[in-house]
């Protein structure tokens, strides 16, 4: 193999090229070593397709350097570059309509085939940390694009709720049927629901400002919480929702200000004791996950389209 063709052969190499992803930085070599292995170095000439519409996305594909574009409707709606990774979201949904994914230039890639990704994802909880921190720092981004809402357009249908004492099998089952936690276990949402601790806010009090430290989630029960960023963006959460969730997963601090907009029955939980059940119980992060690529893919598709609509492009 000549020293020119750029190809990574030895272990040292390799793990030193993943760890110039940005959101791989902060993960043991040990951890790393997990993608590292399970990685085979492709190239794909300018114009090559990457992956097609209409077949799932079996691979993701870290990119080291080059350009790819997403094609909507044949047309760019986003691009990505050296240290961005693409096919992630639809390799972890599994999504049958797939990507049309295309070089954009010449472009070197590490491809890593979605069934080794899971396993690695599954056994090592740094890899999964850092997997669900990227995403829901996804969302964040995406939801801050999207004007007026954020993208929460959903109605409110039963926006109060009577007044219940909630033990832990109340809180268990309450937690189950949140859509943010997936499909895990009995013994996942018990170990999640036990650290909770049960609020009981009067209209008009403020949670958290916007740029305060998010070290916590609001699982609301009954009540409606409106929410306001610096972005003018406006929007009203209600029972079922887990407010402050993204921001507190993702590491960064709160994007919009949280006020009972009615009196609101909820659980708190800490960010801290949320990491500390999926570390146990790995399959309740990866529904996790799973979700949240569901709603990054969503809001993708939105902000894409709205942008090929008006003549433009995503650059990312």
């Amino acid at each position: 193999m000549s020293a020119d063709d750029g190809r990574v052969s030895g272990r040292l190499e390799r793990l030193l090229a993943f760890r110039s992803f940005p959101g791989l930085r902060q993960v043991d070599s040990t951890n790393l070593s997990l993608l590292a292995e399970a990685a085979r170095e492709r190239r794909f000439p300018k114009g090559a397709t990457i992956s097609f519409p209409g077949e799932p996305v079996r691979a993701m594909h870290f990119i080291r350097d080059g350009e790819v574009a997403l094609m909507r409707d044949g047309v760019p709606a986003r691009k990505f570059r050296g240290g961005d990774i693409v096919g992630s979201i639809a390799a972890i949904t599994r999504d049958p309509a797939g990507q049309h994914v295309v070089a954009a230039a010449d472009t070197r890639t590490f491809e890593v085939e979605r069934d080794d990704l899971e396993d690695a994802l599954e056994e090592s909880f740094p890899l999964l940390h850092s997997a669900l921190r990227g995403m829901m720092r996804g969302v964040l981004a995406s939801r801050l694009e999207l004007p007026n809402d954020a993208g929460f357009s959903e109605p409110i249908l039963e926006p109060i709720r009577p007044s219940a004492d909630l033990g832990l099998v109340e809180r268990v089952l309450f937690v189950r049927r949140l859509l943010t936690y997936g499909a895990g276990g009995v013994e996942a949402f018990a170990d999640l629901a036990r650290d909770m601790t049960e609020i009981r806010r009067p209209e008009g009090t403020i949670l958290w400002e916007v740029g305060e430290p998010s070290q916590d989630s609001v699982l609301l029960y009954s009540g409606v919480i409106r929410c306001e960023t610096e972005r003018n963006q406006r929007f009203f959460l209600g029972p079922d929702s887990v407010v402050g969730g993204i921001d507190s997963i993702a590491g960064e601090p709160r994007w919009f200000r949280a006020t009972a907009h009615t009196d609101i029955i909820a659980l708190r939980g800490e960010v801290t004791e949320l990491i500390d059940v999926i570390e146990d119980h790995p399959n309740l992060g990866l529904g996790m996950l799973r979700v949240a690529a569901r709603i990054l893919s969503d809001l993708h598709e939105r902000i894409d389209r709205t942008a090929l609509a008006g003549g433009g492009h995503r650059i990312d």
